[in-house]
């Protein structure tokens, strides 16, 4: 799964059990003084800081309420480069009380890099009829139970993150999956960053998204950096200002910048900050990777090894916090400190990775997905996933049949024939993590169960 996983977190693991054996935890452990966890953290609902969209978000509304008397699905893009704020915008959308009430069917299906039309069409089925597709991967098949699943509802549905730019995948096939159901008035919103997929899947004018004003930017970046004990004296507001400029008007950068130096409350801290290369030059693609890199080497040594350990998950998987936290402990990452015990300090990396922009998304899960009462559950933005692959070095395994011998952390694809698994694990002494992602707790149990051995410290359906 990840050769370099032995460069990053082993060797990182290693060099922490050095140090404690030396006594230097302590001191080495992390970049200054820790502080206390952040309450605002245990917010679940962030909507309401969400700044400078209000505008762009009652002009979609609209948009999405105009389109009533219309007999065909509508199709309406967001596009804009990364970070901008589309798929939160999109939420924003999705929750609206008027959005709420219109529709008689909401659906929400993240398509990232994979436009796999088949998986598409089974994954809308699931979200209308909140249970399992199990049907083969037959284009008439699959479109005969859509039609019965949706019949003559006025659905909307958000496709999140699209990517393909060839027009012969939708056009001749999801397009006519999608298009052909549905009552009148329904509507699929796009968020994408490619203006060329905005105009192959448009019926409607796409929505550019702009970057925030001067003022928006301001009020999202002191929101986070003053939120945590440091004053908004005038050296520190001059310097966050000129940040703020570096930034550009892109949400997430401000966000990562506003919680990084919510940590730091002197002046020479904050110009060290601003001393750094972190870009000014926004327009293109890569821009708030940087920003991401420099907050990343910020985090201490526990945080980076429990960050990096994420990128097992695939794009934007929901992630359970208490299994992290416990995927985390069960793996050595985190060390007791003071007064907190394991969990503890689980929870406080957990919040702080959260504070920082590296995970997003925190809300109770939705027991209609299966999730037990009370579960808590996170994403990262795909930028911050892209950071942890780096970090990881991921490598697909798609076609070998065999690990490599230093493979310490594995996920298993729910698409992945169980029976033929076997010969993964023949000898394998160095893998501590087993992820099998979606699988079904008792097909997991009944082909695992006899390889328990060779597995170190982790063995879950997740």
């Amino acid at each position: 799964m990840s050769r370099k996983l032995k460069g990053v977190l082993e060797k990182i693991k290693g060099l922490v059990e050095e140090m404690n054996m030396f006594g230097l935890e302590n001191s080495v452990n992390r970049e200054g003084p820790q502080l206390p966890w952040r309450q605002t953290h245990s917010k679940l609902d962030e909507s309401t800081n969400i700044f400078g969209r209000d505008d762009d978000k009652e002009g979609v509304v609209k948009l999405l309420l105009d389109q009533q008397d219309q007999r065909k699905v509508q199709v309406l893009p967001i596009f804009g480069m990364g970070g901008l704020g589309k798929t939160a915008l999109a939420k924003m959308v999705y929750n609206d009380q008027e959005v709420q009430e219109h529709f008689q069917l909401k659906m929400w299906h993240c398509v990232s890099d994979n436009f796999d039309v088949s998986a598409i069409v089974k994954s809308i089925i699931e979200l209308a009829t909140n249970g399992r597709c199990d049907l083969p991967d037959r284009i008439e098949l699959l479109q005969k139970n859509l039609d019965e699943v949706i019949g003559q509802k006025r659905f909307f549905l958000v496709l999140d993150d699209v990517w393909n730019e060839e027009k012969k995948l939708w056009e001749d096939e999801l397009k006519p999956l999608l298009c052909s159901i549905g009552g009148p008035g329904s509507v699929i919103v796009v968020t994408c960053r490619s203006k060329q997929v905005a105009s192959i899947m448009q019926t409607v004018d796409p929505v550019e998204l702009a970057f925030l004003s001067e003022e928006d930017s301001w009020e999202l970046f002191s929101n986070k950096a003053f939120s945590n004990g440091a004053k908004e004296q005038t050296e520190l507001v001059t310097i966050g200002k000129r940040i703020v400029y570096k930034c550009g008007g892109l949400p997430l950068a401000l966000k990562i910048m506003g919680g990084l130096l919510s940590s730091k409350q002197q002046v020479h801290e904050w110009k060290t900050i601003e001393e750094t290369n972190i870009g000014n030059n926004v327009g293109g693609k890569y821009e708030v990777m940087p920003i991401l890199k420099l907050s990343y080497k910020h985090l201490s040594s526990e945080m980076k090894q429990c960050f990096a350990f994420c990128a097992l998950f695939p794009k934007d998987y929901e992630m359970e916090k208490d299994m992290l936290i416990q995927l985390w402990m069960a793996n050595g990452f985190i060390q007791e400190e003071g007064t907190m015990d394991l969990a503890q300090k689980g929870e406080f990396i957990f919040h702080e990775l959260l504070w920082r922009s590296f995970l997003q998304d925190m809300k109770a899960a939705d027991k209609s997905d299966g999730y037990a009462y009370g579960i808590i559950v996170c994403k990262m933005h795909d930028l911050a996933k892209d950071v942890s692959n780096e970090c990881a070095t991921i490598e697909e395994l798609i076609e070998q049949k065999a690990l490599v011998n230093n493979v310490c952390h594995l996920q298993l694809p729910k698409w992945v024939e169980l029976e033929n698994t076997s010969r993964l694990f023949d000898g394998k002494t160095s893998l501590h993590t087993l992820l099998a992602l979606s699988w079904v707790q008792q097909d997991f149990d009944c082909h695992m169960y006899h390889y328990e051995h060779c597995i170190g410290r982790v063995l879950a359906p997740v």
